[in-house]
């Protein structure tokens, strides 16, 4: 009888971590599920075999990587895959606290160099993916100068998601400012140093996901955003799957090579034309979309794990046209749309389609989908014990948004600020 491989996922409570126990479980994976924030929708998914509870590593890092490092020793896990950016980097920096556990990660100084905004910019430039106009700003006067020679609106972008703040972690995610007193604003919640990009209203997005070895990019998946939820910087609620545009994978797989990423990511992308495209954020970890790249027929998690321990796995590239839906966030549009007396477009938010892959619910798993709900229901007990937002993607919620008046056709430029 052969043992069936065993994978501990972090941050559980995530689209992304949902996503990848999926996946593994549908390639006859183990799945520990472990979770800093609960109700996690991962824990509540018949695709985990074990729940696993942790620390909040924005709380507090020593904490995170001892209880992790107990977890690891405690249920023997053949590999470790970190779901989120909040738990890649201290996993990352501490993965000698487990050294006979494969996390399949690059060394640390590649882990940084993927997770460096500004040096995302530097390189999709040389291979002619360059982001709109920007400018590193290090302090209040140089980014109002930035903005005012790009024009206003601008985007204002941490130079990276994460930073140090204590003991623990501090998130922060894009902010649109629309003029010097929101720039103000926006330079006051994320500090410096800060990128200040033209904001691109009218383009679309399109995302490219994979699994990158050696050079190539397998399991590749380009998916095109409807929507996004916020609808000025936020992570796809509705996209499709699209054949490939000419070049652009072989023009991903040089950015990453140059950036010496190897594993799974999302690499975000403006349309500015036929065949023009921006690079505008790198995630080397698993996204929040990523069960569309499944349902389209290539199991990301399933192909990097299976590398990760020297199994074989179909590595074949997504089937274009399948649908996918992050449901609570289209609910919020679609109450958006209605109290702003936008009826036509609110219905449009419902519209229903075929071969559509849900976020969270399937008929077969349907409990991620409660447990999210009661995740957000109990947002307003944590923000108020937190002082702050809840997690990153209420926290973007809650940021003033431009109105979008045809999201399905003019999503504006996204970024991808949940996991």
């Amino acid at each position: 009888m052969t043992t069936r491989p065993r994978a501990l996922v972090t941050d559980a409570e995530e689209r992304a971590a949902l996503a990848v126990c999926r996946g593994l479980a549908a390639a006859g994976y183990e799945v520990i599920a472990a979770a800093g924030r609960t109700p996690a929708a991962a824990h509540w998914s018949r695709s985990a075999s074990r729940r696993v509870k942790l620390p909040d590593p924005r709380d507090g890092v020593g904490e995170y990587v001892d209880r992790l490092a107990d977890a690891v020793q405690a249920t023997q896990p053949d590999v470790v895959v970190a779901a989120a950016e909040v738990s890649l980097l201290p996993i990352s920096e501490h993965r000698h606290r487990f050294p006979d556990v494969p996390t399949g990660l690059p060394p640390h100084e590649v882990v940084l160099r993927a997770v460096d905004k500004v040096l995302l910019q530097d390189e999709a430039e040389r291979i002619g993916l360059g982001p709109p106009p920007s400018a590193v700003c290090s302090t209040s006067a140089e980014a109002s100068e930035a903005a005012r020679a790009i024009g206003f609106p601008v985007l204002v972008k941490p130079t990276r998601s994460l930073s140090a703040e204590g003991t623990g972690l501090r998130q922060d995610q894009a902010a649109v400012a629309a003029d010097e007193d929101e720039l103000t604003r926006a330079l006051g919640s994320l500090g410096l140093p800060v990128t200040v990009q033209h904001y691109v209203a009218d383009a679309r997005i399109v995302s490219i996901g994979g699994v990158q070895v050696g050079g190539e990019i397998r399991g590749l998946t380009v998916a095109r955003y409807l929507r996004t939820f916020p609808p000025s910087v936020g992570s796809a609620s509705m996209a499709i799957t699209v054949p490939p545009p000419d070049g652009l994978a072989v023009r991903a797989e040089s950015l990453l090579h140059r950036i010496g990423w190897e594993g799974i990511f999302e690499l975000e992308l403006l349309e500015l034309g036929p065949g023009r495209f921006a690079a505008i954020d790198l995630n080397p970890r698993p996204f929040g979309w990523m069960t569309l790249c499944e349902g389209a027929g290539a199991n990301l998690a399933a192909i990097w794990c299976d590398r990760v321990l020297g199994r074989s796995s179909d590595a074949s590239p997504a089937q274009p046209g399948v649908w996918y839906r992050w449901e609570d966030a289209d609910a919020r549009h679609f109450l958006r749309r209605l109290r702003a007396g936008q009826v036509r477009q609110a219905a449009a938010v419902l519209r229903p389609r075929r071969h559509v892959v849900h976020a969270l619910f399937r008929i077969a798993d349907p409990g991620p989908l409660a447990a999210r709900l009661a995740y957000m229901a109990a947002a307003p007990l944590r923000r108020r014990k937190r002082g702050g937002p809840a997690d990153d993607a209420r926290g973007a919620e809650a940021r003033p948004q431009p109105a979008v008046a045809a999201e399905e056709a003019d999503p504006g430029q996204g970024v991808d600020v949940a996991a």
